[in-house]
Parts: C-alpha cells; sequence; structure tokens
C-alpha cells in the first residue's frame, strides 16, 4: 500500500468502542488502511497483593485476548486488515497517544461514553485527555 494510511481504535469492549470499531472498519476500508486495535489493562496494582499479581496480570491478559479474538471474528476481520496490542498502563489515554505515535497512525478513532456533568469531572473522560496528548488527528464517535 503506497502511502498507506492506519487508524488505531481503543476497543474497551463496550457499546460505544465497538461503534467506533464499526465506523473505523468503514474508512480503512474505503481508504485501504490497516486498524491497530488497542486495548488498556489499567495497572491495578494498588488493589493486588504482590504475591498474586503475576498471575493476576495474566488472567486479565487472557481475558481480553479472548474477548478480543471475540469481536475481530464477529467483525470479520481479515489479518491483514488489522494487528492487535494490548498495553498495561495506569493512563489509558497517554497509552493510546503514545501507540498512535509509536504505529504511526494516521487518526486515532474512539468511542466516548458520553459522560455528562459530575459523573465527567470526577471520573474524566479517556477521549478529551487522548485530544490532549495525542499528535494525530482524534475522531470521537457517539453512538
Amino acid at each position: 500500500m503506497a502511502g498507506s494510511k492506519k487508524y488505531l481504535v481503543p476497543i474497551d469492549f463496550s457499546r460505544n468502542s465497538e461503534v467506533a470499531l464499526d465506523h473505523a472498519l468503514r474508512l480503512a476500508r474505503d481508504s485501504q488502511a490497516r486498524l491497530v486495535l488497542v486495548h488498556v489493562l489499567e495497572d491495578p496494582a494498588a488493589n493486588v497483593p504482590v504475591p498474586m499479581r503475576a498471575e493476576y496480570y495474566r488472567e486479565l491478559q487472557r481475558e481480553a485476548r479472548g474477548a478480543a479474538e471475540r469481536l475481530i471474528r464477529r467483525k470479520k476481520l481479515r489479518d491483514r486488515e488489522y494487528r492487535f496490542v494490548l498495553i498495561t498502563q495506569q493512563d489509558p489515554a497517554r497509552a493510546i497517544a503514545e501507540q498512535a505515535r509509536k504505529s504511526r497512525v494516521s487518526m486515532i478513532i474512539m468511542g466516548s461514553h458520553g459522560r455528562t456533568g459530575l459523573k465527567r469531572i470526577v471520573l474524566g473522560s479517556v477521549a478529551e485527555k487522548t485530544l490532549r496528548h495525542a499528535r494525530c488527528p482524534v475522531l470521537v464517535v457517539k453512538k
């Protein structure tokens, strides 16, 4: 693909991220672009006793990979259309922006949970934070 494009799509297996994936998939197929599917496991180290952390992380990763495989099958993605990246990091927005930079993507296409008011202030918005950290365009898809 001369001048190939890549779109990064954060997936958290919610309906909102699936809507964003559907949108990204249409764009990618129309423009012969590839998708970089990213799932960020937030690092829950403080909540897990030290002797159990390694096993806990392995289980979280296994579950995430299984959920990604099911999603990929359901969306009928072909091997050449995507790459799946699993990241463990405390800050999902920074992880998404950093992976976009590393993968040299044209755009990040992500869903939004659409929180407003106090919930948005307290919980923050991964989409909003990603907008601040990303060096490429970010398309936020609402369902």
